[in-house]
C-alpha cells in the first residue's frame, strides 16, 4: 500500500509542477506583450526623431511614419559603422565568460573553444534573466 501512496504523492507533485510552469509561461507571455507594446512604441518615437534629425529643416510637414523610415535607415547605418567593434566587444565577452567556466582549467583551453563555452554560459544567464523580468512583468499586468 505505501508504494501507491508514494506514486500518488509523486503524481500529485508533477501535476502541481506543471501547473506552476504553465502559470510562470502564461505569467511571461503576458509580460512579453507588454515589453513588445512599450518597446514598440519606444522604438518609434526614437526613429520619428532620428529622421527628424536627419532631415533637419525640411522635416517639417512629412509625416510621422515617412520620419521613422528615414529614422530607421539612420540607425541601421549607425549600427553598421560600430558592428566591427561590437563584435570584437561580444567576442572578448563570451572569452572571459568561457575562461570563469573553466576555472583553473582555462588557461590551456583554445580561445575559439572559451567563446564557444562562454556564449552557451552567456545566452543560459541572460535567457533566464530574460524570462524572469517577463514573469515579473506579467504579474504586474495580471
Amino acid at each position: 500500500m505505501g508504494e501507491l501512496k508514494d506514486l500518488r504523492e509523486q503524481s500529485e507533485t508533477l501535476v502541481n509542477r506543471a501547473k506552476d510552469l504553465g502559470n510562470k509561461l502564461y505569467l511571461a507571455g503576458l509580460g512579453a506583450y507588454d515589453k513588445a507594446e512599450e518597446s514598440s512604441e519606444e522604438l518609434y518615437s526614437k526613429y520619428v526623431e532620428a529622421g527628424t534629425e536627419a532631415y533637419g529643416d525640411s522635416a517639417e510637414g512629412k509625416s510621422k511614419a515617412l520620419l521613422a523610415g528615414r529614422g530607421l535607415l539612420e540607425s541601421a547605418r549607425s549600427l553598421l559603422e560600430t558592428a566591427p567593434e561590437k563584435r570584437q566587444e561580444l567576442y572578448e565577452k563570451f572569452v572571459a565568460a568561457g575562461k570563469k567556466e573553466r576555472g583553473e582549467k582555462a588557461d590551456e583551453t583554445n580561445e575559439f573553444v572559451l567563446a564557444g563555452l562562454g556564449a552557451v554560459a552567456t545566452a543560459r544567464e541572460e535567457s533566464e534573466k530574460l524570462f524572469n523580468e517577463l514573469v515579473a512583468a506579467g504579474e504586474k499586468r495580471g
